[in-house]
């Protein structure tokens, strides 16, 4: 064999070889797990919450002519949010109640205005990261409730006010006068027709509530649950989880380091965690308070299906509770299944109690609709009671009741019926009916 012949068959192999290892790669397929088993894939953390997600209004009110409306509906929350939140306050200071020459009910309640409330005192430091306010230096205030009236829209800035009502405190920003008229225009202007009427109940001197005229039909709902991985919870609350020492107990099971107990209920599907070393006097500021307990659910994936949001909190207990809410409604259960409880010590969390599932999907052949008595008819039935006192009501609302059961596959499924209840303090309660009713506090 010659050398030009032995030249020309090694190309032959070198381009043969290029093309069959450009078609393996063009034709190459990997084989995956099929998606179900997803045992061994790491999850992404992808419900990290912000501000805006979780401390929200609850409902909003429309005062004209002597007649009210209400929407808890989350949509038009959303918008609302959306519109303000673009807005840009200016000169943000204490209004005296004296120089309002008024009985500061009246102010709140005032016919022509909105009143978007929030379910307790937000601090503003915390939300002025939702607002745009663009003042350098801004007092320090809480606040439940954002008013915008029409009778003082004027000129080329008008007046947003934030109100604490327990409080008695008002404060005001001012806004862009045609930005407010927007806005009065979209959400205002036919509200009478869109929502439903309200009635006014004076409960004492300082306090009046508002409860919808007629019957209500809210929808009965039942879920499938999922759960939120144990080990986040176990690895976020331990300092070192290799050496948490695991233990099973009559309703579930135990972790311990010695010091920290994480106790896993699955009856009930509760976490309740405690830290004994971390018990404290000290009190730190409600801003930094909400900001943390954010932001300590958020480091261990802790949200779930975002439906949580910031419900109470006592800055003397150092507490923060967040409340599930399906369709703009609170939700309820005796045994805490329901809520997220923060109580913070010294450097970290002292306490935790928390669900560990989440609403999965709805059974639609399980949904149907209830119809709520009046509220006046539930008014009427709170004063009818001895063993309530009616002047220390502070709030009622529909919420869910929570309740879980087992389906013919003997899948855990938690069911959602609607109901009235009104609050006293911090605690809910459900209105009792004619047999008396369930009075053990909820909160």
């Amino acid at each position: 064999m010659n050398f030009e012949r032995a030249k020309s068959i090694i190309l032959i192999i070198l381009v043969g070889t290029s093309i069959f290892l450009t078609w393996s790669i063009w034709t190459y397929e990997p084989e995956y797990d099929k998606f179900g088993d997803r045992s061994n894939y790491i999850k992404i953390k992808s419900d990290v919450q912000i501000v805006s997600d979780v401390v929200k209004p609850v409902s909003i009110l429309f005062h004209g002519n002597g007649r009210h409306f209400q929407t808890s509906d989350p949509v038009e929350i959303n918008k609302m949010e959306k519109e303000f939140s673009q807005w840009s306050f200016t000169g943000v200071k204490e209004i005296s109640v004296k120089r309002l020459q008024r009985k500061f009910d009246d102010f709140v309640h005032e016919d022509g205005s909105i009143e978007i409330e929030f379910s307790d005192d937000v601090p503003i430091s915390l939300y002025k990261t939702v607002l745009n306010i663009t003042d350098k230096d801004v007092p320090g205030f809480s606040f439940d409730r954002i008013i915008i009236k029409q009778k003082d829209i004027s000129g080329n800035e008008s007046a947003v006010y934030f109100v604490s009502y327990d409080q008695e405190k008002i404060y005001q920003g001012m806004v862009d006068s045609k930005r407010l008229r927007d806005f009065m225009d979209d959400f205002y202007t036919g509200s009478y027709s869109k929502h439903p009427e309200y009635t006014a109940e004076t409960i004492n001197s300082k306090r009046t509530l508002f409860v919808p005229e007629k019957s209500i039909e809210v929808n009965r709902l039942q879920y499938y649950i999922d759960n939120l991985d144990i080990g986040n919870l176990k690895n976020a609350l331990f300092n070192d989880p290799k050496y948490v020492r695991q233990e099973p107990v009559s309703a579930g099971e135990e972790y311990t380091d010695g010091t920290r107990l994480m106790t896993v209920n699955k009856e009930n599907y509760l976490i309740s965690y405690i830290n004994p070393a971390q018990k404290s006097k000290f009190f730190d500021s409600s801003d930094d308070l909400l900001q943390k307990s954010i932001e300590f659910i958020n480091d261990h994936a802790g949200w779930e299906d975002n439906n949580y949001r910031f419900a109470y909190m006592s800055e003397n207990e150092q507490r923060v509770v967040f409340r599930l809410f399906v369709n703009g409604y609170p939700a309820f259960n005796e045994s805490g299944m329901t809520e997220i409880e923060q109580i913070w010590g010294k450097e970290e969390i002292y306490s935790y109690e928390r669900p560990y599932f989440s609403l999965a999907s709805v059974l639609p052949s399980e949904e149907s609709v209830e119809t709520l008595p009046s509220g006046r008819e539930v008014l009427n039935q709170l004063k009818s009671k001895d063993n309530i006192d009616f002047k220390s009501v502070e709030d009622i609302t529909i919420g869910y009741k929570l309740h879980k059961s087992l389906d013919s596959k003997l899948v855990t499924l938690v069911t959602l019926e609607p109901t009235w209840y009104y609050r006293i303090g911090d605690k809910w309660f459900i209105v009792p009916g004619d047999t008396g009713g369930d009075q053990s506090g909820l909160e």
